[in-house]
């Protein structure tokens, strides 16, 4: 399969909170170009400084730009935002022109736990799909990770595998490269984006409180899913 082009830029947005945040920091580290994203330039800004200090000479690029400037300038796109089906719905139609026909690999987590009659019947990445309006190569991956997952990775030796599902081929292969790239790591294939509905109930809304508190009674947070596929 080869490995991901390391002269192409990978922007995150946003790069400065959460589950962005901690995957940029980790490609940096494995030499990747990054943009950090944010809808404040200064907390783009000090991600960028932690990023930096993080990955050291391992790092060949890390910039901070607002949503479009980041959004504009790469082709393949990491969308972790926050908050809600609302709020992503504004910020995506805000970058349509931006997005268009890019590689979109969608990191959120479901917006719409709260209503059982979606639960199987939609996925965020299709909610977002929607939203965006405009034709783009989207993949679901990454939504079922603790962020303390990616801060203590596994060994290499025992891999956590990452579940990507999309519809086209060359942004799937894009994810799994920027998946496997990453020590502890493994990238598996879950079908078409129709199957992405899975991935969401495999992550429900308390694995944000988890991750926030980074504890629980079976001790430290960090191992979100593993599967054995």
């Amino acid at each position: 399969m080869g490995d991901f082009d390391k002269s192409r830029k990978i922007a995150f947005l946003p790069g400065t909170s959460g589950i962005g945040k901690a995957l940029a920091k980790n490609l940096a580290k494995a030499g990747y170009k990054i943009l950090i994203g944010g809808a404040k330039l200064g907390e783009a800004k000090a991600s960028v400084k932690e990023i930096q200090k993080a990955a050291g000479s391992a790092c060949p690029f890390v910039e901070a730009m607002d949503m479009k400037g980041a959004a504009g300038a790469a082709k393949v796109i990491f969308f972790s935002m926050s908050g809600s089906q609302e709020e992503k719905k504004d910020l995506l139609q805000d970058l349509q022109s931006e997005l268009k026909g890019k590689t979109i690999i969608d990191v959120t987590t479901a917006a719409y736990l709260k209503d059982e009659s979606k639960w199987g019947q939609t996925s965020t990445t299709h909610m977002n799909q929607e939203a965006l309006a405009v034709p783009a190569k989207w993949v679901r991956c990454w939504n079922t990770v603790f962020v303390g997952l990616l801060e203590n990775p596994p060994p290499s030796d025992s891999p956590h595998n990452i579940i990507i599902c999309g519809d086209d081929q060359n942004a799937v292969t894009d994810a799994k490269q920027l998946t496997d790239c990453l020590p502890g790591f493994k990238a598996l294939y879950g079908g078409g984006l129709k199957y992405a509905k899975a991935l969401d109930l495999l992550g429900p809304g308390w694995i944000v409180e988890l991750d926030k508190n980074a504890s629980n009674s079976m001790g430290s947070a960090l191992a979100g899913w593993r599967f054995g596929l």
